[in-house]
């Protein structure tokens, strides 16, 4: 089943019956699928963007699953929520992931605009239209118990938490694990075992 699943990431919609693979399972071989950097031949062929956008998608739901909050830092006991600031580069590939199950917890999957408007969220992935704002948002977002995402060079080194990378058209991710911890998080040993980096 592994095999299978690695085997068919590159194409522009993740295999069926996915997300009933292990999360650990799902997240590794999401780690080490290869993504084609040219868009796929046929009628109606998605661009190598959109596939990367999917494999991130499955990345985010997997950290959702391999992270804990504390009790009084969740958004909600119904829900836990993903955002997304700024410009969108997901496309669909987050509806798949509304009414999902993590921590026991049904998928939301929330846009924001601006900073000031992110109440009660678990999980922000910014956007890298906010690129200039880092600075400022990473501090609106400190004493919170937002689980900070995002895929810009220099994202964990700014105080960012994780963040997502291309390696040799592979996606990857680096942890600032302290910057989790001061946030009252907690990464799993799993997750940081697949991480490229880890920062202190």
């Amino acid at each position: 089943m592994i095999g299978h699943f690695l085997k068919n990431m590159s194409l522009p919609r993740l295999p069926s019956g996915w997300q009933r693979l292990p999360a650990i399972v799902l997240l590794a071989a999401a780690f080490w699928a290869a993504l084609d950097s040219r868009p796929l031949a046929g009628a109606g062929a998605a661009p190598a963007a959109s596939s990367e956008y999917q494999v991130k998608a499955a990345f985010l739901y997997n950290f959702l699953k391999f992270v804990d909050w504390p009790a009084d830092g969740v958004s909600s006991p119904a829900t836990i929520c993903l955002g997304v600031l700024g410009r969108d580069p997901f496309d669909d590939a987050l509806e798949a992931l509304k009414g999902k199950i993590a921590k026991g917890r049904k998928v939301v999957v929330v846009r924001f605009r601006a900073m000031e408007e992110v109440k009660a969220c678990d999980l922000l992935f910014i956007s890298a239209s906010e690129k200039g704002r880092l600075p400022q948002i990473l501090k609106l977002a400190h004493n919170t118990h937002l689980l900070t995402v995002a895929d810009q060079d220099g994202f964990c080194e700014a105080g960012g938490m994780i963040n997502l990378v291309f390696l040799k058209n592979r996606v990857g991710f680096d942890v600032n694990v302290g910057a989790a911890s001061r946030a009252k998080l907690r990464v799993s040993s799993q997750l940081l075992k697949l991480a490229r980096n880890v920062l202190e």
